[in-house]
């Protein structure tokens, strides 16, 4: 994509090495900005030049014309190499900055009582149209969740592991869109983690605590409740990364392993958001802030394309809607920006070790003194990808399956984005019920 021309001082060498942190954030700021005004731009620009092909169209075919046109304008121009390498360097100079005024620290210590004030909410949330669950504590820093059993059948418990990112109530959300529900409703006994909500006490915890120890304790303990030998995986997003390390150190605990919007294979995805993370220094910001800020994240979701952020609400309410859909459309909004802090270490590990160096898939990932190898996931695999997916590309989770030894392997894309895989009715009526079909055909 061919953007406008920027101003060739911006590329002297020596404005670019400024050593005086300041100037340099100054400098940083100034170019992102101006980078990022120019794509908005060029991406308007371009929707507007599509209008003149399709003016005699219908009213609606325009509008999607010019918004698709948009959206592809502008992630093509954000996917950009120098462009993620501006943002890399506007967030490092912002460290660099922080860490020389004590910033940092003042906004830790903010984290920590957002933190705290977030946990006492934890039980008005984690109930108010939620189904039915009882807390499990366990040793260590998470709760495991038994949801009660609607229809009790004899069955391979399943355990849910959901991502460090957002909060686990994704498949959750409400009871007529409840994956759990749906589940249950189908004879499965499930579990979830609760990875709760991290403060700065957090920070040393790494991937191998959670995707080895403590997905390793709750393994103990469903098969000391249920007496099952084996336990099904069905892993969430970063999750999913969790329940592959899991199953490919211990095969023989892991009766199924279920994929559900995982990201393992970043070599070849060129999404915003993944170049980004390529770029962006982990080590720096992990070193720094310790816990990474969940409205880092949110914040680079709605740069991707900040006029639909915008304009959502009000395109949203243009037309009448039911008192269902109000509910959902706010529920998925809460969830989208109740975000908590990334635990750093996991953070620094899996940035650096998947999305920079893409080791997992290459069976050359280390945790702790172990090899990853996902030759040794043996058991049925079910991947299930949302093929309009934009947050974790429907690349990035395929090739898992030609890499793992599992003869049993099947993939289900189904055509919604990432979150409409958890709550699309249409997922309901037709997906989640494959989904348990396949289970149970393997309990």
């Amino acid at each position: 994509m061919q953007t406008l021309a920027t101003p060739d001082y911006l590329y002297d060498e020596k404005i670019q090495n400024i050593s005086n942190p300041y100037y340099d954030y100054c400098y940083r700021w100034y170019d992102f900005n101006l980078r990022y005004s120019q794509a908005l731009f060029e991406a308007s620009l371009k929707s507007i030049q599509s209008f003149s092909s399709i003016r005699d169209a219908k009213a609606h075919k325009i509008q999607n014309t010019i918004r698709a046109t948009f959206d592809t304008t502008l992630r093509e121009i954000l996917s950009e190499k120098s462009f993620a390498s501006s943002i890399a360097n506007l967030v490092d100079s912002s460290i660099k900055l922080a860490d020389l005024t004590g910033y940092n620290k003042l906004r830790n210590t903010f984290y920590d009582l957002s933190s705290a004030a977030s946990r006492r909410l934890e039980p008005l949330r984690d109930t108010v149209n939620r189904t039915p669950s009882e807390a499990i504590k366990m040793k260590g820093r998470f709760s495991l969740l038994h949801y009660k059993p609607v229809v009790q059948k004899e069955r391979v418990p399943i355990l849910v592991i959901y991502s460090l990112i957002n909060r686990h109530y994704i498949l959750d959300l409400l009871p007529k869109v409840s994956v759990i529900n749906n589940l249950l409703r189908q004879g499965f006994d499930i579990y979830a983690t609760d990875w709760g909500t991290p403060d700065s006490s957090y920070k040393e915890m790494t991937l191998e605590n959670y995707a080895q120890d403590y997905v390793e304790n709750a393994v103990e303990k469903i098969q000391e409740i249920t007496g099952s030998k084996k336990v099904s995986l069905f892993g969430y997003c970063w999750g999913g990364i969790f329940a592959t390390i899991y199953s490919a150190l211990h095969p023989e605990n892991v009766k199924n392993l279920v994929l559900h919007a995982t990201p393992l294979d970043l070599g070849e995805v060129n999404g915003v958001i993944e170049n980004w993370t390529k770029y962006i220094d982990a080590d720096g910001i992990v070193d720094s802030l310790g816990n990474v800020p969940g409205g880092f994240l949110n914040l680079a979701f709605i740069l991707r394309n900040p006029v639909e952020a915008l304009l959502k609400y009000a395109r949203y309410f243009s037309e009448p809607r039911t008192l269902d859909e109000v509910l959902q459309f706010f529920a998925i909004e809460t969830w989208l920006y109740d975000s908590v802090p990334i635990i750093g270490e996991v953070y620094r590990e899996i940035v650096n070790q998947i999305y920079k160096k893409n080791l997992l898939i290459k069976n050359k990932m280390r945790l702790g003194t172990d090899i990853v190898d996902l030759r040794k996931i043996t058991m049925p695999l079910l991947n299930i990808i949302g093929s309009n997916d934009d947050l974790v590309p429907p690349q990035s989770s395929k090739s898992i399956m030609n890499v793992v030894g599992s003869k049993d392997k099947k993939l289900i894309e189904f055509p919604t984005g990432h979150v409409g895989l958890c709550i699309n009715p249409k997922a309901h009526e037709v997906l989640w019920p494959e989904v348990g079909h396949w289970l149970a055909a393997r309990s």
